[in-house]
């Protein structure tokens, strides 16, 4: 087999595009490597037998064949893998072991370079709950992936720089920060806020959906605030509020990309319920950046975070207050000011610089901590 294009084997734990986050993130990047870099996807699922009708080569395999499974791909051309380390995606316990133990195999091989993703890191819970019990055992695994890696990238500045920290005797991996991409695309000319219905959008799994009308129903302010008419309710059918303050909330159901970009080209607000230091992982709040609906949020914050200031790129109750139509813009001119820093065309270059692709002698990236 002739490969006339370099090959990158992107590792995950399921391939379930539109429901799972991971699951897009990893497509939308395939699209953007093959069309702006010339760079050809393979796929790896380590934890789920469901097969999807995406046009990529897609092996499913438990992780202890996951270095056969590579080699099966690339037919003795040279490739790299990619992988997307999410630890509840590959263990219940949240501490991927058998993808470190793997990948130390691939690595000993010698055959492949290694990158990582890091959607996650470990979880943060308090000591009643079951997660903390895990904690150690989930740092330890992500340290050993990460030293395996010859470059690390993740979502928030305090995720990089445990990353630092932890490799900083070990590995020579350069880290970047890449914030995650929007699932809706990235309209380059926004219809201006003034131009937009006066309505918000909830979208997502039905669980961040829940927790965004529990948080909009504590702070009913905001809605006030912004004279929201309506909220656009956008996800998988689940139990939500017909109205909510009296303010009704219409239904839209699941949404493919191009209705989704459409709804949001058209819509003043988009609601998220996490909190700031969250902000950069969340799709969610990317694709209200990405399509020009001035994000918002439950919870106010005071400084900087991942690049991101209260009542500069977003609102929050605190800043909603002093919102004005005919001035929207400015946040979500700031909002996408800042997801285009690290778009999915910034994310593809990476990883294409990494593999080395001639394209990129002109290419800046400038993302690494």
């Amino acid at each position: 087999m002739i490969r006339a294009n370099p090959l990158l084997i992107q590792v995950l734990p399921q391939l379930k595009p539109t429901r799972c986050g991971v699951s897009d993130h990893a497509v939308l990047l395939a699209r953007e490597l093959k069309s702006a870099f010339g760079v050809d996807t393979a796929f790896v699922v380590l934890n789920s037998e469901e097969r999807s009708d995406l046009p990529y080569p897609s092996i499913h395999c438990k992780p202890a064949r996951l270095l056969e499974s590579c080699l099966a791909h690339c037919a003795g051309v040279m490739a790299s893998l990619l992988v997307h380390v999410s630890g509840y995606g590959y263990s219940p316990d949240g501490a991927p072991t058998a993808l470190a133990e793997a990948l130390a195999a691939v690595k000993a091989d010698g055959r492949f370079g290694i990158a990582a993703y890091f959607h996650e890191l470990f979880a943060t819970e308090a000591p009643w709950r079951s997660a903390f019990w895990y904690q150690s055992r989930q740092k330890n695994a992500v340290r050993s992936i990460a030293r395996l890696c010859e470059l690390l990238a993740t979502n928030s500045g305090r995720h990089a720089q445990w990353l630092k920290r932890e490799t900083a005797n070990s590995s020579m991996a350069s880290i970047r920060i890449l914030p995650v991409l929007s699932t809706a695309g990235e309209t380059t000319s926004p219809t201006p806020s003034a131009q937009r219905e006066a309505s918000m959008a909830v979208f997502g799994l039905p669980s961040s959906r829940k927790r965004s009308y529990s948080a909009l129903a504590a702070h009913s302010e905001i809605l006030v605030s912004l004279g929201i008419e309506k909220i656009l309710d956008i996800g998988m059918e689940t139990d939500v509020p017909r109205q909510l303050t009296g303010i009704p909330v219409r239904r839209l159901g699941r949404l493919d990309e191009p209705e989704l970009a459409d709804v949001l080209s058209r819509t003043r607000y988009g609601f998220v319920y996490h909190a700031a230091d969250c902000l950069a992982k969340s799709s969610i709040f990317a694709t209200y950046c990405a399509q020009g609906a001035v994000p918002v949020i439950a919870t106010p914050f005071t400084g900087e975070v991942d690049g991101l200031r209260d009542g500069v790129h977003l609102l929050s109750h605190r800043t909603a207050k002093m919102a004005r139509i005919g001035a929207l813009d400015q946040y979500t001119t700031a909002a996408r000011q800042w997801y285009s820093a690290h778009g999915i065309r910034v994310h593809a270059a990476t990883y294409a610089r990494w593999l080395g692709q001639p394209e990129l002698k002109r290419e800046r990236v400038t993302v690494t901590i």
